[in-house]
């Protein structure tokens, strides 16, 4: 067996659980996508989603079995290697839940993410979006009075206009979907097999990053915008091509991980006879 091979079976085996993604990022992504469509096919979207949580874990358990867990030993149970999972987020020792390496990741970089996220929003100049969602227009709009750094205070009437709500939400969602892509990249080790989470996170989060400077770049007037950004803002103002640009992104990353799983356990004898 090649080295390169048997990196990607002991790579596979340790994240076993987390690259399960018909149980965990493609329901995620059918809810995500669900949010805005209409009614009858919100309705398909979210009974997809829950067969797949619900059935999910048989179907995998049937079809490439289980990793065990590796066992907790009392005589060194002060090395960070005897609470050590080998098949993912789901590890215990004796009785007491563990905080997992892969939540560690995820809390981290959310939480960096969200904090920028919210500090920079609170620092004028704050935008009005004209227009409809296909061609929006940036105005500038006087800022408020600021208090602390993660709250917006207000002078009296003076609220921000819904479009720039909506548009704030859009940005977080970029902020919150990338960070969790970015997070998912460095818990599993950076790998070149994981590119696409790194790319993917990266592309929401310089989505954020670009929404929530545009208030700087707005022209007087609602003119122009630079090239690359006035092709982007309507992704950039849109809460609802912020959920299906997310929506679509984790879709295709846990189809990616399920099809990580199936090229390197292959299919058991018994799922290709049925």
């Amino acid at each position: 067996m090649l080295t390169g091979e048997l990196e990607r079976i002991r790579f596979v085996t340790q994240h076993f659980n987390d690259l399960q993604g018909l149980r965990s990022a493609v329901p995620l992504g059918l809810f995500t996508l669900g949010l805005v469509s209409p009614a009858p096919v919100r309705t398909v979207l979210f009974l997809g989603a829950a067969l797949l949580l619900l059935g999910g874990k048989r179907y995998y358990r049937r079809t490439f079995g289980e990793v065990e867990h590796q066992p907790a030993d009392p005589a060194t149970e002060l090395c960070p290697a005897s609470i050590y999972n080998p098949a993912g987020p789901f590890s215990r020792l004796e009785g007491f839940r563990q905080v997992t390496p892969m939540a560690r990741h995820l809390l981290m970089v959310v939480a960096v993410a969200l904090v920028l996220f919210s500090f920079f929003q609170a620092i004028p100049p704050n935008f009005l979006v004209e227009g409809d969602a296909r061609h929006p227009r940036i105005l500038l709009e006087p800022a408020p009075t600021l208090g602390p750094p993660l709250i917006k205070v207000l002078d009296g009437a003076a609220v921000r206009a819904p479009s720039m709500q909506r548009a704030v939400l859009a940005q977080a969602m970029y902020a919150l979907y990338g960070s969790l892509f970015l997070g998912v990249w460095l818990w599993r080790g950076r790998r070149a097999s994981q590119g696409l989470h790194l790319v993917l996170g990266a592309l929401l989060l310089w989505l954020s990053a670009l929404g929530t400077s545009l208030g700087y770049l707005a022209r007087p007037g609602g003119g122009e915008m630079p090239g690359i950004i006035d092709v982007s803002l309507p992704a950039l103002v849109d809460p609802g091509a912020a959920v299906l640009l997310c929506g679509s992104s984790m879709l295709l990353a846990g189809l990616l991980d399920h099809w990580q799983l199936v090229r390197t356990l292959g299919w058991p004898a018994a799922a290709r006879e049925e």
